[in-house]
């Protein structure tokens, strides 16, 4: 292992031997710039200060001979040979991002239950897609208007998007998914878009909240905060209607496995053989909590959910600059079917 130190932000961190300095800095949360990822485009150039970096297959096209003589690297390509020490200018904030169109390929669709579906895409090796845990992107079809979904898998490997589709009644793009769309078709894709981020510079414990498929950007920012090495306190709430709607097991498995994540299902149309909490999600987050004054809260799904949580919590004493959420209010759904 060796440590990277960023001297403009202080930031240190440590890779393996055979991860890119790029890999490792965004394991561990960073907001290094990039691009394609592939060395082609440049834009995670780095100056280095102090020892030793090298290239598995020679010096990359996206960097001259003259910077390299002025000892410039492309962290997504070189890997450390002794610690090291560099000065790049990380992002701070959603404007720091390119918003970016993109081709994509769908590699698999996957039915999680009767109307929910996992699309994954693939994004071309030369490209890659740079977001915060919990942004969206548009996904445009050329048959019909683009459609906002929420990215449901964390910022690690930003050349595969992952995203959990609802069947609508009556929506057209949602049955197209269903029962049209097939594997390898090609789409386009728009973005990072959106304020719905995991603030990552606070150490307050979260609450997050999820309504139907508001689980999935509640799961990127979780697999988000466990890849990076966060221990804050999470504890997530996922309302739905039944059992059946909670159409991923990852909750459960995340409690069981670490310490500081509770996970506590809420059903609003249980059947008989249900054991658990009933009724409304927001209403077992009141129950559970004497005050919400030093958490930070993501809510995410139908309105009525997130503007329920709203009001009630400030009542419980949650300041609302630490109330985060994505609403998928009317405007939102017309994108998103």
């Amino acid at each position: 292992m060796f440590t990277v130190e960023n001297q403009v932000s202080g930031n240190r961190f440590e890779v393996a031997q055979d991860e890119t300095i790029l890999d490792g800095a965004i394991s561990h949360g960073l907001g290094f710039p990039y691009g394609c990822q592939n060395g082609f485009c440049g834009k995670c150039k780095a100056t280095l200060m102090e020892g030793e970096v090298g290239y598995l297959e020679g010096i990359p096209p996206g960097i001259t001979p003259a910077e390299v003589s002025d000892n410039m690297i492309l962290p997504c390509k070189c890997y450390a040979k002794t610690d090291v020490s560099i000065v790049v200018t990380e992002l701070e904030s959603i404007a720091d991002i390119e918003v970016k169109t993109l081709p994509c390929k769908v590699a698999k669709i996957e039915h999680l239950n009767e109307d929910v579906a996992k699309v994954v895409l693939k994004i071309p090796g030369n490209e890659a897609l740079q977001y915060l845990a919990g942004q969206y992107i548009d996904l445009i079809h050329p048959d019909f208007e683009p459609r906002a979904f929420s990215i449901a898998n964390a910022p690690h490997n930003t050349g595969i998007i992952e995203l959990h589709v609802r069947l609508i009644s009556g929506g057209k793009f949602t049955n197209f998914v269903f029962n049209e769309m097939q594997e390898k078709s090609l789409l386009k894709i728009q973005g990072p878009k959106g304020s719905f981020y995991l603030r990552e510079d606070s150490e307050k414990p979260m609450i997050m909240i999820a309504g139907g498929t508001g689980f999935g950007p509640v799961k990127a920012m979780v697999e988000h905060a466990i890849e990076s090495g966060s221990r804050r306190k999470i504890d997530i709430y996922w309302g739905a209607r039944s059992e059946q709607d909670l159409y991923m097991s990852l909750p459960n498995e995340w409690a069981e496995k670490f310490d500081y994540i509770n996970f506590v299902p809420v059903l609003s149309m249980p059947d008989d053989n249900w054991q658990g909490r009933v009724g409304y999600v927001h209403d077992a987050v009141l129950t559970d909590f004497e005050t919400l004054t030093n958490y930070e809260v993501y809510a995410c799904g139908p309105p009525e959910m997130v503007k329920s949580a709203a009001n009630t919590f400030v009542k419980k004493g949650m300041f609302e600059k630490n109330f985060f959420n994505d609403s998928f209010d009317f405007a939102h759904q017309v994108s998103s079917v």
